[in-house]
């Protein structure tokens, strides 16, 4: 069997990070002048920063997986599907997070800037995705503890893909690892960095709404 990946590469991401926004509410100012917009802002980048890193080393320990050909790399595969578990529950928090800062009622500055532009990713629909698969890997974990997981039953995130005949080679087959699966539900690393790079872009959005120096920087009276 042939194994290729359809696993878009967020490195350059990973490795970069939002010190933009981190160095502007430390040196300069907070988004707003409430607590509660400021604690749903941060944790929403810290968020998003943690599932682009998350994703990062799980396509590193998955194509390590497959890399290994002298022996069955078990510990590259378990760690693997942890980093990818913590990828999507990051995802859905900081969705949650997103989705909240976007309905403020006191109808905030910045709630309003987001609102500008549409967010695919905080959509009912794959809002509810990342929490299916999010609640199936708590779930599962629940029945394995409980003792009603059943004989052969799935217990955790694994990626997969179609298999083909190879179109040369007799008895051989190309193998395609292009999705996570739990259960019935399964999500396309295509799907996952899409919408990563969506939420990067909204991270980017935030950290364009503050200043880039404080009022007494630029010969302003601060009283």
């Amino acid at each position: 069997m042939y194994v290729e990946f359809d696993l878009p590469d967020l490195s350059e991401y990973a490795e970069k990070g939002f010190p933009q926004y981190w160095l502007k509410i430390l040196f300069i100012r907070s988004p707003s002048s409430s607590y509660q917009i400021n604690a749903l802002s941060s944790t929403y980048v810290r968020l998003v920063e943690a599932a682009i890193i998350e994703y990062k080393f799980g396509s590193d320990k998955l194509k390590e997986l497959w890399g290994t050909h002298s022996s069955l790399n078990v510990s590259a595969m378990h760690r693997s599907t942890s980093h990818f578990e913590s990828c999507i529950s990051n995802m859905y928090r900081a969705t949650k997070c997103f989705r909240r800062l976007r309905r403020d009622k006191n109808q905030d500055p910045l709630a309003l800037t987001i609102n500008k532009n549409k967010a695919r990713f905080a959509s009912d629909t794959i809002f509810n995705r990342f929490r299916t698969i999010r609640n199936e890997i708590h779930h599962l974990e629940e029945m394995v503890m409980d003792g009603r997981i059943s004989d052969g039953q799935s217990f955790a995130l694994k990626a997969d893909g179609p298999e083909i005949p190879h179109p040369t080679e007799a008895k051989q087959t190309i193998k395609t690892i292009d999705r996570l699966v739990i259960g019935e539900n399964e999500v396309k690393f295509s799907e996952l960095a899409k919408w990563l790079k969506e939420m990067m872009e909204f991270v980017e959005v935030i950290s364009d709404y503050l200043p880039n120096s404080s009022p007494s920087s630029n010969g302003h009276n601060t009283d």
